[in-house]
């Protein structure tokens, strides 16, 4: 599991990339969850889930759905063993369940115990009912983080994602109709190229198709600007290496390329660095 931080990418200003593979294979994608907590320090607020899963190839919760302004969501890291049981029995610990608003902090434990017993790591998504619990009760908040402890365990019906180092996996009782899963990709090595695995042009939408890889990733960035409108490098990578299979298809120079050619920079929101779509920032410019 690519735990080792890119001191590279650091050094450079990406921040956000600190734990990007430093080769092309095998997409960590617990790379997702972090993504998740950087639009929360873009929006500075929650996320829509079922939006970020969708981004990254999965189905949206129903439960998230239903239960709207109600719903809280969680992180809880772990092992793949134990997020195996997890989906089946549920969380529980008997000295409390420790989870995390912010999944950076559950990415983080997640990391540390893949360390300690070179075991493969997973991160835990709950959607709760928030109007369901009460403060002091059932939980309480620590620190400024919101790590939320729970007096006793949760049922399995609470998880709605688990995210291993290979896929991420839908175990809510029902998913939503709307959003649907972004469009996914298979390339195939021809020529020493890389080459859809279907006969080109490959339909993507009504309006778009693709020829190589390098049309698919293009057409990926350009949705992901359109439906977020600021973004940082990291939900460009991680939803692109969610949709782009086999991962090796598409090195992180051009992915480089891609967001140098269609994002401009934009502001800081706390260490990360954030773009936006680069033709409507040169029309503010010439407007100005």
């Amino acid at each position: 599991m690519p735990w080792k931080p890119n001191k590279r990418l650091v050094a450079q200003g990406f921040h956000d990339l600190k734990y990007l593979p430093r080769a092309r294979s095998g997409w960590d994608s617990t790379l997702a969850a972090l993504a998740y907590g950087m639009r929360m320090d873009v929006e500075s607020g929650s996320p829509d889930l079922n939006a970020w899963a969708a981004r990254h190839g999965a189905a949206a919760s129903q439960r998230y759905r239903q239960l709207r302004s109600d719903a809280l969501v969680l992180w809880h890291g772990t092992s793949r063993e134990r997020a195996e049981k997890v989906i089946e029995h549920g969380l529980f610990h008997k000295r409390g369940l420790w989870t995390a608003a912010d999944p950076s902090m559950a990415h983080s434990f997640c990391r540390s115990r893949s360390d300690r017993y070179a075991t493969e790591g997973a991160v835990v998504c709950l959607v709760l009912d928030r109007s369901a619990l009460t403060e002091g009760l059932d939980y309480d908040v620590d620190g400024p983080r919101n790590v939320y402890r729970f007096h006793a365990g949760l049922p399995p019906d609470v998880v709605e994602y688990v995210l291993l180092d290979d896929e991420i996996l839908f175990t809510g009782d029902a998913h939503a109709r709307e959003p649907r899963p972004w469009t996914t990709a298979k390339f195939k090595r021809e020529s020493g190229e890389w080459a859809p695995v279907q006969k080109t042009p490959v339909r993507y939408s009504e309006t778009e198709s693709y020829r190589s890889v390098e049309d698919f990733a293009r057409i990926c960035v350009n949705r992901l600007l359109g439906e977020l409108g600021e973004l940082t490098a990291l939900e460009v990578f991680s939803a692109l290496y969610a949709a782009v299979s086999p991962n090796d298809a598409l090195a992180h120079a051009e992915v480089f390329d891609l967001i140098e050619e269609l994002c401009a920079p934009h502001r800081r929101r706390h260490k990360w660095q954030t773009y936006r779509p680069r033709a409507s920032s040169e029309a503010l410019e010439r407007a100005v």
